[in-house]
């Protein structure tokens, strides 16, 4: 019996020999840790940024309007001018007007400028539909989308000292005498122009278009008699309403504006015709993604300043902001509904042939 005890014992003992001389010594029989080191524990190194798009711009920007000083796209621009400094480092924007031909000279020129993002153009419904009205070498899909950044309304502008005092009074007028009343617009093929053809058809009356080189320039030609009254886009011949110079008619709004609570709206004469004309930056094709969204970030900065949302409320503009995709998918439905305003209607040089 004991000496099965001394075995069994002896057996034990040698047991737990083997088993302790397995580890190595000073290990435990705690797991060992995973592998780590102070790479695990730090944040993921940032990607570099270019010093070009980070310390963009470091010179100037041009924008071009292609359109006459004084007329609603320059005076939009130049209120954004006014404020674009503080958000670009303090580099100016300049503001280069290329007037004729409807706003396609200076779009067509701006077709040579380089993809840097230091070339930037003014587009509106004038820009799409000059494509459709003839054959110019742009259309929707040649520059890059920006920035959507304003909404404003078209209205019905007359001399001070002209027959009607209302728009009854020049809507009967106009009915009673078919082609004998004229009517300015900011150029041929343009938002004005057309929504005063549209006007036409939807209201029963027939008018003398006569186009300009830009809603400045209509205005002038208003003021000197050379034509009855005037399409026209805010703020273009606010200043000289103020002056008591010219009367607003109706306004093609969804409703009254604020500071002409006492102007109608076409909409309450039962013309169903609604134009609230928008205005856009655009990039040349081809400019880097990054200086595009470095762009649009500078852009929407300086919109929503107060300075530039007070001088658009005084001009009856609505300022709105779209960032690149979302302008650009709107760019593509408004190409699609003049395309086919234009082109059923037989207007312009390629579908009215």
């Amino acid at each position: 019996m004991r000496k099965v005890l001394s075995l069994t014992v002896a057996l034990l003992l040698v047991l737990t020999l083997v088993a302790c001389g397995q580890q190595t010594p000073g290990s435990s029989s705690a797991p060992a840790p995973t592998p780590s080191s102070s790479q695990d524990t730090q944040a993921p190194a940032e990607p570099e940024v270019d010093p070009e798009v980070a310390n963009f711009p470091t010179r100037p920007v041009e924008v071009i309007v292609p359109w006459a000083a004084g007329g609603g796209a320059d005076l939009v621009f130049r209120a954004l001018a006014e404020v674009f400094p503080t958000y670009s480092g303090g580099q100016p924007l300049v503001i280069n007007n290329l007037e004729g031909a409807g706003g396609a000279a200076g779009t067509a020129e701006f077709l040579s400028k380089p993809a840097d993002g230091y070339n930037l153009l003014h587009y509106n419904v004038a820009s799409i539909t000059r494509a459709h009205m003839s054959k110019v070498p742009f259309d929707v899909h040649s520059f890059e989308p920006v920035i959507k950044i304003v909404q404003g309304v078209s209205m019905i502008l007359v001399r001070e000292d002209a027959p009607w005092q209302t728009f009854d009074e020049f809507l009967a007028d106009a009915k009673a005498n078919p082609g004998q009343i004229t009517m300015g617009n900011a150029g041929a093929g343009g938002g004005a122009h057309l929504i005063a053809l549209v006007f036409e058809t939807r209201s029963g009356t027939e008018f003398i278009h006569t186009p300009y080189g830009g809603g400045g320039p209509a205005v002038t030609g208003l003021l000197a008699g050379e034509i009855d009254c005037m399409m026209a886009t805010s703020p273009e011949g606010l200043s000289n309403i103020e002056a008591g110079q010219l009367r607003v008619l109706a306004t093609l709004g969804s409703e009254r504006l604020e500071q002409f609570p006492d102007v109608p709206t076409v909409m309450e004469h039962d013309i169903d015709l609604l134009s609230e004309p928008w205005r856009g930056i655009m990039a040349p094709a081809g400019t880097p993604p990054e200086i595009i969204e470095r762009l649009h970030q500078i852009f929407k900065e300086a919109i929503a300043d107060e300075r530039y949302v007070k001088a658009m409320l005084e001009m009856d503009q609505e300022p709105v902001y779209m960032g690149p995709e979302d302008f650009g998918q709107f760019l593509l439905d408004e190409d699609a509904m003049f395309y086919d305003v234009i082109s059923t209607n037989k207007l312009g040089d390629i579908y009215g042939q």
